[in-house]
């Protein structure tokens, strides 16, 4: 098996990016490691910078169902990620498009897992959890599978301990826009920022997520085989925190991690995080196609227009926005989601958590994410540039694997992937026969901004 090289340079801070980064500073000997983002960690704009993310190994997946286990084994049991876990249960609610809920169940048998789960109807549902979900819209839901073991994670708090312990152990990070590869003949030998500084390094690995297509069309434009092509696809889901009150945050304190992915509803949430934020999520993607004439090619690139991404107010919002998030706060809770509407927005590309000066503002922003036609991740070389490494596209599931996505980023540094993990994730896979990534947006912004 080939060795680490002795210098690697990371370009994006997010999950892919930061656990790499700590996985090789573990090594022994460990390489020189520059970890580089736009901005002081955690960078507010990766899709892995947010409040909380749901954690879970429910997949229909034999493969991610495996990988969930061992990674959910770490969030409870590693001091590193544990302080950050919070094991709430998850209820999911799916149609046919995801896949069977039977087969979940199957999985975790030939895994030989009790994980507790169950199957409830929608009016058991309605009578649990304090009767939260009694006025939830459960149209064409047949069963929901509740899985106790399952939970969630405050995301922006566990993404910047893991650089921190990163930098702890000699990674070095820097903050600023990567303008370029450097790329020359067929070898990256490094990189160029926005503000004309040059870093080198032995391997260069791209953990850029949505940002992947135009990185590598701004650095070899006229080199079409260096490009992504179809393999990548930025997209973006809407998302909105609520701030609560302390009684309100009581009154949903006993609330589940809850997906429900039929009907109108079309979206998720979980319970309040400790700072009392409410979140829920529209899993109803979009893209933002542009074209690109260096290349010569069109592809879905993050919003940088701040007049079409925040507003002041939900009436100010284009009425396509208002009524993404109104669908789903409404169809999970009901009426008890009234009087949660916010007063303040920001619908952004580049946003985190922010708040107003009265600190009463509730964040409404996109969580994009770089997002494969088979839903599987890429952590493989770049077959047609030497010294080149991909380790991205979460494909808005990657997140979840944040204690162990770097590990196996460093077992294809060291060709020490399985057999099933190469062909998972190598660059040049076929998607043909395969089925199809549900989360591949369907739709641009434009149509939801209509």
């Amino acid at each position: 098996m080939p060795p680490l090289a002795t210098s690697y340079i990371i370009v994006g801070a997010g999950v892919f990016g930061a656990s790499t980064a700590l996985s090789l500073s573990q090594e022994n000997p460990s390489p020189t490691v520059i970890l580089i983002d736009r901005t002081p960690f955690p960078c507010p704009i990766a899709a892995s910078h947010d409040i909380n993310k749901i954690v879970r190994s429910d997949y229909n997946d034999l493969f991610y169902c495996k990988l969930g286990l061992q990674t959910l084994e770490r969030w409870r049991k590693d001091p590193l990620y544990s302080q950050w876990y919070h094991q709430s249960g998850l209820a999911k609610a799916t149609d046919e498009r995801f896949g069977n809920v039977q087969k979940i169940f199957d999985n975790y048998k030939e895994l030989g897992v009790d994980v507790k789960a169950e199957l409830l109807s929608p009016s058991e549902m309605r009578t649990r959890f304090e009767g939260l979900y009694a006025d939830a819209d459960f149209t064409d839901v047949d069963d929901i599978l509740w899985n106790p073991s399952s939970g969630w994670a405050e995301a922006a708090r566990a993404l910047k301990a893991t650089i921190e312990a990163a930098v702890a152990n000699g990674v070095h990070y820097v903050s600023a826009p990567v303008a370029t590869l450097i790329i020359e003949d067929e070898c990256c030998i490094g990189i160029r920022t926005e503000d004309g500084r040059t870093f080198s390094a032995s391997k260069t690995i791209l953990s850029t997520g949505a940002y992947t297509a135009k990185l590598l069309a701004d650095s070899a434009p006229t080199r079409p085989e260096l490009q992504v092509g179809d393999r990548i696809t930025a997209c973006a889901v809407c998302e909105v925190a609520v701030n609560l009150d302390p009684e309100q945050a009581k009154k949903f304190q006993n609330a589940a991690a809850f997906v429900l992915d039929v009907g109108k509803a079309q979206g998720e949430t979980m319970p309040p995080t400790p700072d009392r934020q409410l979140k829920f999520i529209r899993d109803v993607p979009f893209r933002n196609t542009t074209y690109d004439p260096a290349s010569d090619q069109s592809f879905s690139v993050p919003l940088t227009n701040a007049e079409r991404s925040q507003w002041t107010s939900p009436q100010n919002m284009p009425s396509g926005i208002r009524q993404e998030i109104d669908t789903v706060m409404k169809g999970i809770y009901g009426k008890e989601a009234e009087g949660l509407r916010p007063d303040v927005c920001r619908f952004c590309w580049y946003a985190s958590s922010p708040k107003d000066e009265s600190g009463s503002a509730v964040l409404t922003k996109p969580y994009r994410d770089g997002v494969t036609p088979d839903n599987n991740w890429y952590i493989c070389p770049h077959p047609r540039c030497q010294n080149l490494c991909i380790a991205t596209a979460g494909s808005f599931h990657g997140w979840k694997f944040l204690p162990i996505i770097g590990q196996h980023v460093v077992e294809m540094l060291k060709g020490e992937l399985t057999d099933e993990m190469t062909r998972r994730w190598e660059w040049d896979r076929s998607f043909e026969g395969k089925p199809k990534n549900v989360l591949l947006a369907e739709r641009e912004l434009r149509d939801l901004e209509d």
